[in-house]
């Protein structure tokens, strides 16, 4: 049985269910107050892509855009152009070499692992995870959130907040240890873009799968 008090696991402070430390509450908040205040946020990113067993990784590049309450758009750069959106629920993938969409419905487990998960009410993500605080530089608040129940598509997650509220860092793994990391920087505050650009369609004759 897990205890009152916190359980030190690896030199980490992992709080009992549906509780987390104050400091990871309190980077949450801001976090969410941050990209909540009614503008879009924009910011270059890179991703890479680790998979099992391998030291090399796949990196690629583009702009990201984020928008409340749940609205996300990637656009990445050449050679590999494409476009990803998420709103209300549904991710859209468009291949413009494949003149492909595939669309679909996220789980709860996929959509924790786009950044918009800091946009969450922090005592809603203290239930499914576990969340301890990692040092940081910077004055910044690093946390690692961990499932309390076995989930095969994440084993844990980790984000990285400044003191502003802004996220320069998420990254993941899943069970099979497939690690994908994501950085962001220069977040830009600008006007909100329209509910459209956010559900990525494709030109005529484009391919529409259901997933």
């Amino acid at each position: 049985m897990i205890c009152a008090r916190l359980l030190l696991l690896g030199g980490l402070a992992l709080a009992p269910a549906a509780e987390m430390p104050d400091a990871a509450s309190a980077a949450l908040l801001r976090a969410k107050a941050h990209f909540t205040d009614g503008a879009g946020y924009q910011s270059a990113f890179v991703q890479t892509y680790t998979p099992s067993g391998f030291a090399s990784a796949r990196r690629e590049a583009g702009t990201v855009w984020i928008q409340a309450p749940q609205r996300l758009r990637f656009d990445y750069a050449p050679p590999e152009s494409k476009v990803f959106t998420f709103d209300s629920g549904e991710g859209r993938f468009y291949s413009p070499q494949d003149r492909q969409l595939t669309v679909k419905k996220l789980t709860a487990e996929e959509r924790v692992r786009l950044p918009l998960v800091f946009l969450s009410d922090p005592n809603e993500l203290s239930t499914p995870y576990a969340i301890a605080v990692e040092p940081a530089a910077d004055e910044a608040t690093r946390l690692l959130l961990t499932p309390r129940a076995k989930r095969p598509e994440l084993s844990w997650l980790r984000l990285t907040i400044g003191r502003d509220g802004s996220v320069s860092e998420l990254s993941y793994e899943d069970e099979g240890g497939n690690r994908t990391e994501f950085r962001f920087e220069a977040w830009r505050r600008e006007k909100p873009r329209p509910a459209e650009d956010f559900r990525v369609t494709g030109p005529r004759g484009t391919r529409t799968v259901e997933d």
